[in-house]
């Protein structure tokens, strides 16, 4: 019988892993900005139309933040 890993488990070595590629990209490029590199690095997991999606409504929310 195969385990599974409790969700909370799971969710918690996934955002170790993306704090980890983070901090990689960040090492290479002090220049980016973190949230930006965070956000891609999820969607760049995410299927193409998601992915296009929520950059989509990413985008329309910084520009009426900037208004």
């Amino acid at each position: 019988m195969k385990r599974r890993t409790p969700p909370k488990a799971a969710a918690a070595r996934w955002a170790t892993r993306l704090s980890a590629r983070v901090e990689r990209v960040l090492a290479l490029h002090p220049e980016a900005d973190r949230d930006n590199v965070r956000h891609t690095l999820i969607l760049l997991e995410q299927p193409p139309l998601e992915r296009l999606q929520r950059s989509l409504i990413r985008g329309r929310a910084t520009a009426i933040l900037q208004k």
